[in-house]
Order: structure tokens, then C-alpha cells, then sequence
């Protein structure tokens, strides 16, 4: 690899010149190193920046890194190449996952401003299935610079890598994000999408980052003491199902067998031992008698020592860490014993066998047991001892605790944030994704009405929601024009009721005052049925055909078993009820098998190359994401974009700065807002969500139906209220006072 062109900077004179060449040329490609902490770390700083202002340049400003000649004074370094070119606005900024770039300018002071340009987003709306790294966009896009990760000091811990190789390193990261600029730039253009990637992903992206900086914060008092509690519950649960008389019975059984073996594996090496003594003493001549006796003194004190670990195993004296694994308890997390207990030992359960493990690389059944939540659900049903009910209880607690108790509170920064990402590139629909901590994926109230609680406003504000009420099924009504389904949300109804009702013939207004009191006598009845209705209406959404639609619909802890027959019968009566829908699905199927792609109302598309396959799973997989990917990506899209319009009104000081969007789950936007700022806030989102003009910036509106948005307002995410106009929230923060303290 030729880096003659790479230049590590040696000081301020060869820094004003990097910065003259970014304003002259219009370019900054830019790229951190650091020492690997998060940019919330006070531990966390940058090694390099490297900067690239054409193609072929790679410049490197060396900051913390322990050979910079900058490192008792980066800040500055760093700060004044900031204000100049970073905070330009006639400056292009390029990198690849641009967010992680603005973070750490943010960490010093310095923002991002300007027009921006992210590679990887970029990419992901030319192709969205994956991989979107660089290296990956280089080998495909760029062959001739593949495979340069390779360098001098690859192998070290990041804040030990030595300065050049790194700095080669990062130079050509710089260069090829820029290269790539120009290739991709072009091909935006020409395929429509620029309009979407400039208004939607580049304008999205300033929107999360300042989301994943601001970050959300946890109670830690009360995570510290949740953690706590829920470590003695799951260790007094773990002793109930050690206590299991199967359990007890197995796990003796199966201790013995272990003891044994370790004695028996003892004795066969006494017995070899001799055997090799002996044959030692055969070959043994008068010349040779001093070495066997030596040898045999050798090996008596190996018998010996042996017989002694012996005498104490049988005692039950067990010294090393293998010996005391290996006579541990019962470990449940192990599916080797779980198997044994649950299938096969005859000391165990002996259960019938549900089903087998699948190889992940033939994707065949092998002839192990499966342990998994589905068999456990299915021999719950057929264990009367209760023990599968409460193992399943088991897994469920371990999981809430690993994943979003001790998981979030090692994720809590020194102040007591979480900040996870928000990936604009996540799904091949265009649906956000999160992760590091996932926070789209807390488990709700109904899950876990502890673990939203450790959420909380900093002090003197409150959390609002903003929620996108059935976001997808309006836009599927508004692209079939299905006037039933439109006449029923443009009159305010609850769509799942109304489908309902139009199934049994019942009057609306009557089934909504049923729902509304809990002590009618039809309540139960109705609750099942517009559940049902909202599982089918998803279900036309996710395209799921009767056999699915069936295992959605069924309950069985409620005793209630829903046949793929019975199931195919509601598909066919939601056919009668809503017949545009029906043909909309027919012709995107059509759609897709004609040109392989679709596209949602915003223009982005998504890529089926499976349409034609002669898997018929394949080939139906597609037709299901024909109809899919474009409501759900356009759902996803609605929310993003609102979000990117509140944030232009923030800056246009049409709303008040001090609201601060944290997250976004799903069709929903979070912020923190002073309590006061409510009630003329919260008329200022309806406005701009409930119908954002999108004909300006991607060239369509729909206008015959509404994008519902409802308000909720709490102390904590767990304890979210329908927002109520004629409510002061400052009571909120008065009775919250001491615990944001």
C-alpha cells in the first residue's frame, strides 16, 4: 500500500495548512481514533483525527495518542481545527457513520454544521441488506484498496497502537470515505433517492445524535436496589426448583455417577501406572537397577498420592476447582443436564420429546432434545407438577435481570446516563433500530412493571410521548383507499373495535361503551374479540397466512385454541370487509414480481430478489415484504421525519429548546420538557405530526386520513398518563423532588 501521500502533522504550521487545503478544496472526510471508552467516559479521549480534503490526501492531527507531540495540549489542537472546519458551514463533512464523529466534536464543544455526508447511510438506502462497514464497501466498491486493516500494531488494545500504523490506518479510512463519497453521491442521484437521503437519513442523523449525547437517565438508587431484590429472588426461586423431588432425585443420581467416575478414572491410572512400573522392570538389567528403582520410587509417590485423592473423595473432600465444578448443583443454564433431567435420565421427568435442536449450518434437525421456550410451553401443559411452569418463570426472571437490570446498570455512565444507539441503517425496511442498550426492546408494564420505573426526567422536568396511533394500518388504508377502513379512522374510531364490530355486525357506538366499563357484563367477550381484531388487522399487515395467523390468535394458558381453518375463515371475512385492501395486497405481489423491488410513499425501496425463487418459502417471504416493508418503512419514516420538523422548529424558536427528544421506540418520540412548556407544546406537535408536509420534501402527501398522535406524560417512563390539558404537571415535579437528587 502506498501512503507517500499520508502525513502525520509535526506541528501548529503544518496544522494551518491542512486547514487552508479543507477551505480551498470545500472537503473534510473525517475519521477518530480513541482509546475505545464511549465518548461519556471521562476516561474516553482521541488518539488521531484524520482528515481528507480530496481524494488521494489523508492527514493526521495527532491528539492524545502517548507519541503525539499534541498530547499535553489536544483540546486546543483539536478545538481550533473544529471552529474552522468543522463548524464551517460551506465545509462538506464525510465520514462513515457520521454520528460517532459528531459525538466526540460534541465532547469538546464543537458542532457539527453544515451540509454532512454519511457513507454507510448512503449505502444502505442504495442496498439495504448488509454488510454496511467500510471495509466491507471498499472490497465491493473499491477492490483495488481491499484488505488495508491489516497494519503494524493491529493486534494491540487501541490507546497501545503505535502512531504510524495507525495513522496509515486512519489516513486511508479518510481517503477511501471520501472516494466513496463520489461514487455514491451520483448514484443517489441518478436512482431518485438524493431527495430522501438529504431530507430524511442526513437530517435524521443530526436528530439521533443529539438523542444518543443527550442519553436517558436511570434511577441508579433504585437499580441498585432493584438489581439487589430481584439477585435474592432469583436465588430463592433457584432453591424451589433444586427442591423439586425430580430435581433432587435426578441430581443425586446423577452426583454419585460423577464421584464414581472420578474414582474409577483414578484407579485405571493406579492400574497403568503398575503396568508401566512392570514393564520398566522387564527391561531392567543389573546395569540398569538405580534408574527402575528411581523410576519406581517415582511412581509409587504418584499411586500413592492418587490412593489419598481416593480415601478423600470418598470422605466428600473436594479441593481443586475442577473437582468442585465438576460435583456442583444442578446448573439449569446447562442444556446438557437440562436434557438429561427432562428426557432422558430415568431418574428425570422422562418427557416425551417435542421436538429436536436444528443445525445452524444445515438448518436440519439433529438428534439432541430441544430445551427451548416453545417445548417448555408445550410441556407445561402435560407436567401437573408445576416444575416446567415455574422453570419457565425461571428464564423469564433471569433474562429481565442479566439483560435490562445488571445489563443497564453497567451501561450507566459516570452521571447516570444510558446512551444507546439509534441505527438509521438497523432493518431492511427503513424501521429504526437500537442498541447498546436496545432501548426499543424495554419490556413493558405487563412484562416487567419495574424496569421502565428506573427512567427518569433530571430535574424539573417530566417525560412526554409522543405516539403515532396505528401509524401502519392508516397508511395501508390511505395506499388501498379503502374507504371502510378510512371512514372509521377519519371519525375518530378505534380502528381494531371497528373491525369488530363489522365482523359481528354490532354497533359501534354501543361495543365502545362496553369497552369503556369494565364491569359489563359483555366486557370480557369484547375484549377478546377487538384483540382478535387487532391481531388479524396486524396480521394482513405482516402478511400472515392462516397457519401463523392461528398460532397469533391462540392462547392457550386461557384455553383458547384457534384452528388454521377457523383462522382462514377471519382472513376470508377481513377479505369481504375490506376488499381494497385485498386487491392493494394483490397488486403489490404483481408490483414486485414485475420489477423485484418495491418502494414506500417517501421513495425508499426495498430489494427482492427472492420474488421468483423456486423455494416456495423464499419466493412467498418476498411477497409478504412486498406488502409489508413499504407500510412498515413508511411508519417508521412519519415518526423520523416529525421529529426532524420539531427539531427545525426548536431551531427556528418556534418551540422552546429546552425540549429535548431522547429516544425514539418504534412510532414513538421521547423527551424531557419543563412541566410549564406543556400546554403550549403539546397543540404545536399535534399540529406538525398529525399531517407533516411531506409534499415539499419527497414529492407526495396523503391527505385522506390523519396521522393520529397521542400525548403521554409522567414522572417516570413506567408511570405514563394520558396527557390532560387542564392538569398542572408542576405537581409532578413536587412530589419527585427528592428522588432526582
Amino acid at each position: 500500500m502506498d501512503y507517500k501521500n499520508y502525513k502525520i502533522i509535526k506541528n501548529e504550521k503544518e496544522l494551518d495548512r491542512l486547514i487552508k487545503y479543507c477551505k480551498k478544496t470545500g472537503y473534510a472526510s473525517v475519521d477518530f481514533e480513541t482509546n475505545a471508552l464511549p465518548f461519556h467516559s471521562s476516561l474516553g479521549y482521541p488518539t488521531i483525527l484524520g482528515v481528507s480534503f480530496q481524494p488521494g490526501s489523508g492527514w493526521i492531527i495527532p491528539l492524545g495518542h502517548f507519541d503525539s507531540i499534541f498530547k499535553d495540549d489536544y483540546v486546543r489542537i483539536l478545538k481550533k481545527f473544529g471552529k474552522e472546519i468543522i463548524e464551517n458551514p460551506h465545509i462538506l463533512k464525510i465520514a462513515q457513520n457520521i454520528k460517532f464523529e459528531m459525538q466526540w466534536f460534541k465532547k469538546y464543544g464543537i458542532n457539527m454544521r453544515g451540509r454532512l455526508f454519511d457513507t454507510m447511510l448512503a449505502k444502505y438506502l442504495l442496498d439495504e441488506e448488509r454488510p454496511h462497514g467500510l471495509k466491507d464497501q471498499v472490497n465491493r466498491f473499491l477492490p483495488e484498496y481491499g484488505g488495508y486493516e491489516s497494519y503494524e500494531g493491529s493486534n494491540l488494545p487501541w490507546d497501545k497502537k503505535p502512531l504510524l500504523g495507525l495513522s496509515q490506518y486512519c489516513a486511508m479510512d479518510c481517503d477511501l470515505t471520501m472516494r466513496l463519497m463520489f461514487f455514491y453521491e451520483q448514484k443517489l442521484i441518478n436512482n431518485n433517492f438524493y431527495s430522501l437521503f438529504r431530507n430524511m437519513l442526513m437530517m435524521g442523523c443530526r436528530v439521533l445524535f443529539e438523542s444518543e449525547y443527550e442519553g436517558m437517565k436511570i434511577d441508579v438508587p433504585y437499580l441498585t436496589d432493584l438489581v439487589a431484590r430481584k439477585t435474592i429472588e432469583i436465588d430463592n426461586n433457584l432453591l424451589l426448583l433444586n427442591d423439586h423431588p425430580a430435581v433432587k432425585r435426578f441430581d443425586a443420581a446423577r452426583l454419585r455417577r460423577v464421584k464414581k467416575k472420578m474414582i474409577t478414572d483414578l484407579q485405571e491410572e493406579i492400574l497403568n501406572i503398575r503396568g508401566l512400573v512392570d514393564e520398566k522392570l522387564q527391561e531392567c538389567g543389573t546395569e540398569r537397577e538405580a534408574e527402575y528403582f528411581k523410576f519406581k520410587n517415582q511412581k509409587t509417590r504418584t499411586i500413592k498420592n492418587r490412593e489419598d485423592k481416593i480415601g478423600k473423595y470418598i470422605a466428600g473432600e473436594f479441593t481443586t476447582k475442577k473437582e468442585i465444578e465438576s460435583l456442583s448443583p444442578f446448573n439449569f443454564n446447562s442444556t446438557n443436564q437440562l436434557r438429561e433431567l427432562l428426557f432422558m435420565d430415568r431418574k428425570g421427568f422422562r418427557f416425551d420429546i417435542v421436538k429436536y435442536t436444528v443445525d445452524k449450518k444445515t438448518k436440519k434437525d439433529t438428534d439432541k432434545a430441544s430445551t427451548d421456550g416453545d417445548t417448555l410451553e408445550i410441556l407445561s401443559s402435560v407436567d401437573e407438577s408445576g416444575f416446567i411452569k415455574q422453570l419457565m418463570e425461571h428464564r423469564g426472571m433471569i433474562k429481565l435481570y442479566s439483560t435490562y437490570m445488571v445489563g443497564m446498570l453497567e451501561r450507566t455512565s459516570e452521571a447516570g446516563y444510558v446512551h444507546g444507539k439509534f441505527n438509521l441503517h438497523g432493518t431492511v425496511t427503513g424501521r429504526l433500530s437500537s442498541s447498546e442498550p436496545n432501548l426499543q426492546n424495554i419490556p413493558r408494564d405487563t412484562t416487567s412493571s419495574d424496569i421502565k420505573t428506573m427512567f427518569i426526567p433530571p430535574k424539573g422536568n417530566v417525560i412526554m410521548q409522543l405516539d403515532y396511533s396505528q401509524a401502519e394500518l392508516r397508511v395501508l388504508a390511505a395506499q388501498a383507499n379503502e374507504t371502510a377502513m378510512l371512514d372509521a379512522f377519519n371519525a375518530g374510531s378505534d380502528i381494531h373495535t371497528a373491525t369488530a364490530c363489522k365482523k359481528y355486525e354490532a354497533d359501534y357506538d354501543q361495543v365502545a361503551a362496553i369497552l369503556a366499563d369494565g364491569n359489563h357484563p359483555e366486557y370480557t367477550t369484547w375484549k377478546i374479540r377487538r384483540k382478535q381484531a387487532k391481531t388479524i388487522n396486524f396480521g394482513i399487515v405482516y402478511g400472515q397466512g392462516a397457519g401463523l395467523l392461528a398460532e397469533s390468535l391462540s392462547e392457550p394458558e386461557q384455553g383458547m385454541i384457534v384452528s388454521k381453518k377457523d383462522a382462514q375463515g377471519f382472513l376470508d371475512d377481513f377479505a369481504k370487509d375490506f376488499p381494497r385492501i385485498t386487491k392493494h395486497i394483490i397488486n403489490q405481489h404483481k408490483l414486485a414480481h414485475k420489477q423485484a423491488f418495491v418502494r414506500n410513499v417517501f421513495g425508499r425501496k426495498r430489494r427482492l430478489p427472492e420474488i421468483d425463487s423456486r423455494d416456495s418459502f423464499k419466493r412467498s417471504q418476498a411477497e409478504r415484504q412486498s406488502v409489508n416493508a413499504p407500510i412498515q418503512g413508511a411508519a417508521s419514516d412519519y415518526t423520523l421525519f416529525s421529529s426532524i420538523l420539531i427539531r427545525h422548529e426548536k431551531i427556528m424558536g418556534k418551540l422552546p429548546m429546552e425540549l429535548r427528544q431522547i429516544a425514539t421506540v418504534h412510532d414513538s418520540l421521547i423527551f424531557y420538557v419543563p412541566p410549564h412548556h406543556l400546554k403550549g407544546i403539546v397543540p404545536k406537535l399535534y399540529n406538525i405530526c398529525r399531517n407533516p408536509g411531506t409534499m415539499k420534501w419527497f414529492g407526495f402527501q396523503i391527505t385522506s386520513v390523519e396521522m393520529k398522535v397521542d400525548f403521554e406524560v409522567g414522572e417516570d417512563w413506567g408511570q405514563l398518563k394520558d396527557y390532560n390539558n387542564t392538569r398542572d404537571y408542576k405537581d409532578i415535579l413536587a412530589l419527585n423532588e427528592p428522588k432526582y437528587q
